[in-house]
């Protein structure tokens, strides 16, 4: 077994024991999207929401729920609190680097959203016979915002040395992406001058981009021009700033 494949299965196993992590990340948004495409109301038009349904508004949030809890909540607490404990320092002396332990948590967090995004695209599409229109626009979508979380998420991780603040901040900003991907108010009722804000993070620009590919075709190509901009700003900086000890 290589290094590499041991640092996965050992982060995998500390992930798994973790029923927070299981609980909201995987769990609460998979059996969410399953309820409301199991529900013909929520399948319906709405003319508030621009003619979508329930299910078509809140599936890509549920998707970017995912994300957002891996990358910016789970991964800078990670990474700071091993960072705290002098693990990242010890793990230069050993075969298993640093970078490895990167290259666990990137693949580790790559393979539980798959998942999550598979089954909250898989199942309900076999109960509402509702399918994303463009898949590889939608898979385009997911990856672009995935890589802009991540930074955002490696961002946190550099600027926090104490692990309980990186926590803190990063449930904070979890919540603002949140709130301007749609969760609490729908993007679509939002005020103009909020929508425009929204536009402009990677929340608001990936559910767009999600929601466009799912129901109607590609979206404006300034939305992946947002998530671009997004993944390289924040990746710069975290690679410019993030530090081992």
């Amino acid at each position: 077994m290589s290094a590499t494949t041991a640092m996965i299965g050992s982060e995998a196993r500390l992930l798994a024991r973790n029923p927070g992590v299981v609980i909201w990340t995987v769990l609460l948004p998979v059996v969410a999207s399953v309820v409301l495409a199991s529900i013909p109301a929520t399948r319906e038009p709405v003319d508030d929401f621009g003619g979508l349904s329930v299910f078509q508004v809140y599936q890509p949030i549920l998707v970017l729920f995912v994300l957002a809890m891996l990358a910016v909540q789970a991964l800078p607490d990670v990474l700071t609190r091993y960072r705290e404990m002098g693990i990242l320092k010890r793990l230069r002396t050993t075969p298993a680097s640093p970078g490895l332990l990167l290259i666990a948590q990137f693949v580790l967090i790559s393979a539980v959203s798959i998942v999550c995004l598979a089954v909250i695209v898989v199942v309900p599409g076999i109960i509402s016979g509702q399918w994303p229109r463009h898949p590889v626009g939608f898979v385009v979508s997911y990856v672009l915002t995935g890589s802009a979380f991540l930074g955002l998420g490696m961002v946190i991780a550099s600027l926090f040395r104490n692990a309980k603040v990186a926590a803190g901040f990063g449930t904070a900003v979890f919540f603002v992406l949140m709130f301007f991907a749609g969760l609490w108010i729908p993007r679509s009722t939002m005020p103009g001058w909020m929508n425009v804000i929204s536009n402009l993070t990677p929340s608001g620009a990936g559910t767009q981009t999600l929601v466009d590919t799912a129901t109607t075709g590609w979206p404006p190509v300034g939305y992946f021009g947002t998530l671009l901009v997004w993944g390289v700003v924040t990746t710069a900086i975290a690679i410019r700033t993030f530090k081992w000890e």
